[in-house]
């Protein structure tokens, strides 16, 4: 149903939750104007990575559940309507030990809620999935809703179906401000040497790891951390169909998630502490000397068939919140301005969702999504 007044919205920011509220917006009528600093579906956000992991069975807890379901739904609404496969439904592993906190919760989650995973044996699991090297202690669970998220296909793809219905989206445009007006919102964006102020009803603030840059209030709330990423020379056995995407939660330093080879290699996230990124357009891309050995460490320890160091390492960057929940909420300073941001890792997969919450608390000021634990208020 479309909202009696249309207001005219700004979208600060066209990446993973931009192009979800921007093509939301477009489909149900409202005039919206989405702003990015550089192209659509570049890599400098926290989109960047070439994939993501989608998961039901959640290692963060039940509350999540609800959330991905739909999420899922809607994924493969999106690639039904921009004629792509947007979520390659391969399946989710999480492997490791039965004592670990993780694995217990998966597996809490999956006979809570009755998800549709599997339990394998070690046997099961040598025949099936190879790949793996297993501890005697480990645990192999498959989640059958679980599979490989493809982030720049997506958002361009959302981007574009948001275009189709009707979204104007500005590349190339940096908004240095927006300032709350007693009609709505004035935002000042720059493009070239000349700064411009185009004014709208409302706007949502959604800019990524920049997100404290264009609220500066949350500088206190949201870090940015680095992530560092690995891609080992892999082979046509390593594709999706052939080895599900997971998390790997072993005894020792053997937790990682890992991810098929769509093109680039097998990817590798080493689930350690990341270091802090003070200025997101001076991303460090230099990688500590003693990081490289201890992936590749990992790797022979719990996969089979790998060369001994990875091809190509790269670097990202995400905003988390301390208690790893992201934040969903109206600007206390802007009432016009809805902010969205530090995601902490919950970001990608949940969009579509965490868009659908944002337009109705845009539209209604309120939302049936359950996301009480991502408002703004618990932060004060």
């Amino acid at each position: 149903m479309k909202p009696r007044h249309q207001p005219r919205v700004a979208v600060i920011g066209v990446g993973t939750m931009g192009s979800q509220v921007l093509h939301r917006l477009a489909t149900i009528g409202v005039p919206v104007t989405g702003f990015e600093q550089f192209d659509v579906g570049h890599e400098r956000g926290a989109a960047g990575g070439e994939t993501r992991i989608f998961r039901v069975a959640y290692k963060e807890g039940g509350s999540y559940v609800p959330l991905l379901r739909e999420a899922r739904r809607a994924w493969d609404r999106l690639g039904a309507q921009a004629g792509v496969r947007l979520l390659d439904p391969c399946g989710a592993l999480t492997i490791g030990s039965a004592q670990d906190p993780d694995v217990r919760t998966v597996v809490d989650v999956s006979e809570q809620w009755g998800l549709d995973v599997e339990r394998l044996d070690h046997r099961q699991t040598a025949r099936r999935f190879p790949q793996h090297r297993l501890f005697d202690d480990d645990v192999v669970l498959l989640d059958r809703q679980g599979g490989l998220l493809h982030p720049h296909r997506a958002v361009t793809e959302t981007a574009l179906l948001a275009q189709k219905a009707g979204a104007l989206i500005h590349t190339g445009h940096s908004v240095v401000d927006v300032v709350d007006t007693d009609t709505g919102v004035a935002v000042h964006y720059r493009r070239g040497d000349e700064v411009k102020v185009e004014k709208f009803d409302q706007a949502v603030v959604c800019t990524g790891p920049w997100i404290t840059r264009s609220v500066p209030r949350l500088a206190r709330e949201v870090e940015i951390r680095r992530a560092v990423l690995c891609w080992f020379d892999a082979g046509p056995g390593w594709a999706p169909e052939h080895f599900p995407v997971g998390i790997r939660r072993s005894s020792g330093e053997n937790t990682f998630s890992f991810f098929p080879d769509v093109g680039g290699g097998l990817k590798i996230n080493l689930h350690v502490p990341k270091s802090v990124v003070d200025d997101p357009d001076r991303l460090d891309p230099v990688v500590e000397p003693e990081y490289v050995p201890r992936v590749s460490a990992a790797v022979s320890r719990c996969l089979n068939g790998l060369p001994t160091r990875p091809a190509v390492v790269r670097t990202f960057m995400e905003g988390y919140t301390a208690d790893n929940h992201g934040i969903i909420g109206r600007d206390p300073e802007r009432p016009n301005v809805l902010i969205m941001g530090g995601f902490s890792g919950h970001g990608f997969k949940l969009a579509p969702v965490f868009a659908r919450s944002a337009v109705d608390l845009l539209l209604t000021g309120r939302t049936d999504v359950p996301i009480d634990h991502l408002s703004l208020s618990r932060l004060a």
